[in-house]
Protein backbone atom coordinates (compact mmCIF):
# COMPACT_ATOMS: atom_id res chain seq x y z
CA UNK A 1 0.00 0.00 0.00
CA UNK A 2 1.20 3.38 -1.01
CA UNK A 3 0.90 6.17 1.46
CA UNK A 4 -0.13 9.46 -0.61
CA UNK A 5 -0.21 13.41 0.78
CA UNK A 6 -3.14 15.63 -0.48
CA UNK A 7 -2.76 19.50 0.31
CA UNK A 8 -5.24 21.34 2.66
CA UNK A 9 -6.97 24.49 1.42
CA UNK A 10 -10.17 26.52 1.81
CA UNK A 11 -12.63 26.30 -0.74
CA UNK A 12 -16.27 26.89 -1.60
CA UNK A 13 -18.83 23.89 -0.88
CA UNK A 14 -22.35 24.14 -0.98
CA UNK A 15 -21.91 24.20 2.65
CA UNK A 16 -20.14 27.11 3.32
CA UNK A 17 -17.88 29.85 0.96
CA UNK A 18 -14.61 28.92 2.87
CA UNK A 19 -14.17 25.01 3.53
CA UNK A 20 -11.29 23.55 4.89
CA UNK A 21 -10.70 20.58 2.91
CA UNK A 22 -8.15 17.71 2.05
CA UNK A 23 -7.71 17.83 -1.73
CA UNK A 24 -5.55 15.74 -4.26
CA UNK A 25 -5.39 15.40 -7.94
CA UNK A 26 -6.95 12.44 -9.21
CA UNK A 27 -4.30 11.60 -11.40
CA UNK A 28 -1.94 10.93 -8.25
CA UNK A 29 -4.01 8.26 -7.04
CA UNK A 30 -4.52 6.45 -11.29
CA UNK A 31 -0.64 6.51 -11.86
CA UNK A 32 -0.36 4.57 -8.65
CA UNK A 33 -3.10 2.37 -9.45
CA UNK A 34 -2.50 1.77 -12.62
CA UNK A 35 1.23 0.48 -11.60
CA UNK A 36 -0.84 -2.02 -9.54
CA UNK A 37 -0.20 -0.08 -6.16
CA UNK A 38 -3.14 0.46 -3.74
CA UNK A 39 -3.38 4.38 -2.36
CA UNK A 40 -4.29 5.35 0.92
CA UNK A 41 -4.56 8.98 1.18
CA UNK A 42 -3.12 10.24 4.79
CA UNK A 43 -3.99 13.60 7.05
CA UNK A 44 -1.24 15.62 7.99
CA UNK A 45 0.91 14.66 11.31
CA UNK A 46 1.84 16.47 14.27
CA UNK A 47 5.28 15.00 14.68
CA UNK A 48 8.08 13.10 13.85
CA UNK A 49 7.54 10.31 16.14
CA UNK A 50 3.65 10.30 14.27
CA UNK A 51 4.94 10.39 11.05
CA UNK A 52 7.14 7.18 11.85
CA UNK A 53 4.42 5.84 13.33
CA UNK A 54 2.30 6.12 10.21
CA UNK A 55 4.40 5.33 7.70
CA UNK A 56 5.79 2.29 9.78
CA UNK A 57 1.91 0.54 8.07
CA UNK A 58 2.93 1.45 4.49
CA UNK A 59 5.54 0.31 1.89
CA UNK A 60 6.00 3.78 0.03
CA UNK A 61 4.96 7.31 -0.17
CA UNK A 62 4.64 9.63 -2.59
CA UNK A 63 4.75 13.08 -1.55
CA UNK A 64 3.02 15.58 -4.03
CA UNK A 65 2.94 18.73 -5.05
CA UNK A 66 2.13 21.70 -3.39
CA UNK A 67 2.59 25.07 -2.72
CA UNK A 68 5.74 26.73 -1.65
CA UNK A 69 8.22 25.43 1.38
CA UNK A 70 8.55 28.50 3.54
CA UNK A 71 12.04 29.54 3.52
CA UNK A 72 12.11 30.03 7.30
CA UNK A 73 12.60 26.42 7.22
CA UNK A 74 15.98 26.36 5.27
CA UNK A 75 17.15 29.47 7.56
CA UNK A 76 16.38 32.33 4.49
CA UNK A 77 13.92 35.37 4.69
CA UNK A 78 11.26 35.06 2.25
CA UNK A 79 11.88 37.22 -0.79
CA UNK A 80 9.76 35.79 -3.45
CA UNK A 81 7.65 32.57 -1.67
CA UNK A 82 3.94 33.00 -1.44
CA UNK A 83 1.20 30.26 -0.33
CA UNK A 84 2.85 28.80 2.18
CA UNK A 85 1.90 26.65 5.08
CA UNK A 86 3.68 25.87 8.19
CA UNK A 87 1.30 23.26 9.10
CA UNK A 88 1.57 21.68 6.16
CA UNK A 89 5.84 21.97 5.60
CA UNK A 90 6.07 20.27 9.17
CA UNK A 91 3.59 17.42 7.99
CA UNK A 92 6.02 16.81 4.90
CA UNK A 93 9.19 17.61 6.06
CA UNK A 94 8.36 14.44 8.96
CA UNK A 95 7.31 12.55 6.52
CA UNK A 96 10.63 12.69 4.04
CA UNK A 97 12.52 12.70 6.81
CA UNK A 98 10.77 9.09 8.15
CA UNK A 99 10.60 7.87 4.58
CA UNK A 100 14.27 8.38 4.16
CA UNK A 101 15.56 7.19 7.71
CA UNK A 102 13.58 3.78 7.54
CA UNK A 103 14.46 3.40 3.27
CA UNK A 104 11.07 4.14 2.47
CA UNK A 105 10.36 4.11 -1.51
CA UNK A 106 9.48 7.46 -1.95
CA UNK A 107 8.32 9.43 -4.85
CA UNK A 108 8.62 13.30 -4.66
CA UNK A 109 6.66 15.23 -6.97
CA UNK A 110 7.06 19.12 -7.15
CA UNK A 111 6.37 20.35 -3.88
CA UNK A 112 7.51 16.97 -2.70
CA UNK A 113 10.77 17.15 -4.22
CA UNK A 114 11.92 20.39 -2.74
CA UNK A 115 10.77 19.06 0.75
CA UNK A 116 13.00 16.24 0.32
CA UNK A 117 15.62 18.40 0.20
CA UNK A 118 14.93 20.55 2.60
CA UNK A 119 14.54 18.06 5.19
CA UNK A 120 17.66 17.08 4.43
CA UNK A 121 19.60 20.39 5.01
CA UNK A 122 19.38 21.83 1.50
CA UNK A 123 18.05 25.19 0.09
CA UNK A 124 15.47 26.63 -2.61
CA UNK A 125 15.70 29.09 -5.13
CA UNK A 126 12.53 30.83 -4.45
CA UNK A 127 11.41 32.07 -7.92
CA UNK A 128 12.41 30.92 -11.20
CA UNK A 129 9.27 32.34 -13.59
CA UNK A 130 10.85 34.25 -16.14
CA UNK A 131 14.35 33.33 -16.16
CA UNK A 132 14.28 31.17 -19.56
CA UNK A 133 11.81 30.17 -22.21
CA UNK A 134 12.35 26.80 -20.28
CA UNK A 135 9.97 28.77 -17.29
CA UNK A 136 8.23 31.03 -18.68
CA UNK A 137 6.62 34.59 -16.58
CA UNK A 138 3.50 33.38 -15.61
CA UNK A 139 1.42 35.66 -13.34
CA UNK A 140 -0.33 34.06 -10.56
CA UNK A 141 -3.56 36.31 -10.18
CA UNK A 142 -4.59 35.16 -13.90
CA UNK A 143 -6.86 32.42 -13.64
CA UNK A 144 -8.17 32.64 -16.71
CA UNK A 145 -8.87 29.67 -19.13
CA UNK A 146 -6.23 30.35 -21.85
CA UNK A 147 -3.68 31.02 -18.90
CA UNK A 148 -3.97 27.83 -17.42
CA UNK A 149 -4.47 26.06 -20.64
CA UNK A 150 -1.21 27.48 -21.83
CA UNK A 151 0.59 26.54 -18.75
CA UNK A 152 -0.52 23.04 -18.67
CA UNK A 153 0.53 22.75 -22.35
CA UNK A 154 4.15 24.11 -22.01
CA UNK A 155 7.08 21.51 -22.24
CA UNK A 156 10.60 21.68 -22.04
CA UNK A 157 13.40 19.44 -21.83
CA UNK A 158 15.03 17.61 -19.31
CA UNK A 159 18.54 16.29 -19.36
CA UNK A 160 19.29 13.52 -17.11
CA UNK A 161 22.73 12.42 -15.74
CA UNK A 162 23.75 8.93 -17.83
CA UNK A 163 23.47 6.20 -15.42
CA UNK A 164 21.04 7.46 -12.71
CA UNK A 165 17.85 5.94 -11.69
CA UNK A 166 15.96 7.81 -13.49
CA UNK A 167 17.55 7.62 -17.07
CA UNK A 168 17.39 3.73 -16.28
CA UNK A 169 13.52 4.29 -15.92
CA UNK A 170 12.97 6.29 -19.11
CA UNK A 171 15.29 4.44 -21.27
CA UNK A 172 16.75 8.11 -22.22
CA UNK A 173 19.02 10.83 -21.07
CA UNK A 174 16.86 13.27 -22.18
CA UNK A 175 13.33 13.68 -21.80
CA UNK A 176 10.23 16.57 -21.74
CA UNK A 177 8.59 17.44 -19.25
CA UNK A 178 5.73 20.30 -18.02
CA UNK A 179 6.70 23.63 -16.28
CA UNK A 180 4.18 23.95 -13.51
CA UNK A 181 6.41 25.02 -10.62
CA UNK A 182 7.60 28.39 -8.74
CA UNK A 183 10.63 27.62 -6.66
CA UNK A 184 13.25 25.02 -7.70
CA UNK A 185 16.31 23.72 -6.39
CA UNK A 186 19.05 25.61 -5.09
CA UNK A 187 22.01 23.64 -2.45
CA UNK A 188 21.31 20.20 -2.47
CA UNK A 189 21.12 18.39 1.03
CA UNK A 190 23.04 15.70 2.72
CA UNK A 191 22.81 12.62 0.46
CA UNK A 192 21.19 14.31 -2.20
CA UNK A 193 22.12 13.88 -6.14
CA UNK A 194 21.26 15.90 -8.35
CA UNK A 195 20.92 14.03 -11.78
CA UNK A 196 18.55 16.40 -14.32
CA UNK A 197 18.36 19.94 -14.99
CA UNK A 198 16.67 21.71 -17.59
CA UNK A 199 18.60 23.57 -20.11
CA UNK A 200 18.58 26.73 -18.64
CA UNK A 201 20.34 25.08 -15.20
CA UNK A 202 17.24 24.74 -12.85
CA UNK A 203 17.37 21.43 -11.00
CA UNK A 204 14.55 18.80 -12.69
CA UNK A 205 15.59 15.51 -10.54
CA UNK A 206 16.99 14.26 -7.56
CA UNK A 207 18.03 11.30 -6.32
CA UNK A 208 18.98 10.08 -2.81
CA UNK A 209 23.23 8.28 -2.86
CA UNK A 210 21.58 5.22 -0.62
CA UNK A 211 17.54 5.70 -0.11
CA UNK A 212 15.15 4.44 -2.71
CA UNK A 213 13.71 8.07 -3.90
CA UNK A 214 13.55 9.73 -7.13
CA UNK A 215 12.18 13.47 -6.51
CA UNK A 216 11.64 15.12 -9.57
CA UNK A 217 10.53 18.90 -10.26
CA UNK A 218 7.71 18.23 -13.06
CA UNK A 219 3.93 16.41 -12.39
CA UNK A 220 4.35 13.24 -14.01
CA UNK A 221 1.17 12.45 -13.04
CA UNK A 222 -0.61 14.53 -15.73
CA UNK A 223 1.78 13.17 -18.14
CA UNK A 224 1.03 9.46 -17.97
CA UNK A 225 0.12 9.32 -21.85
CA UNK A 226 3.75 11.01 -22.60
CA UNK A 227 6.04 8.27 -20.71
CA UNK A 228 5.80 9.48 -17.47
CA UNK A 229 3.49 6.35 -16.03
CA UNK A 230 7.25 4.90 -15.69
CA UNK A 231 7.90 6.76 -11.95
CA UNK A 232 4.89 5.56 -10.77
CA UNK A 233 5.75 2.24 -11.91
CA UNK A 234 8.98 2.64 -10.31
CA UNK A 235 7.82 3.29 -6.65
CA UNK A 236 5.18 0.72 -6.30
CA UNK A 237 7.99 -1.96 -7.82
CA UNK A 238 10.09 -0.87 -4.99
CA UNK A 239 7.41 -0.95 -2.77
CA UNK A 240 6.76 -4.90 -3.32
CA UNK A 241 10.56 -5.62 -3.42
Amino acid sequence: MIAMTPWRRTLPTWIHPESDLYTLNPDYVAGVEKAGGLVMIIPQVRSDEEARHVLATFDGLVLSGGNDVDPAHYGHENTASFGTDTAADLSDLALANAAIATELPLLAICRGAQIVNVALGGTMEQHIWGRSDDHPHKDPKDRSVEACEATLAHRHPVILEEGCETARLFGATKISANSLHHQAIDEPGAGINIVGRSPDGTVEVIEHESAPMVGVQWHPERLGGEGHQVLFDWVVGQARS
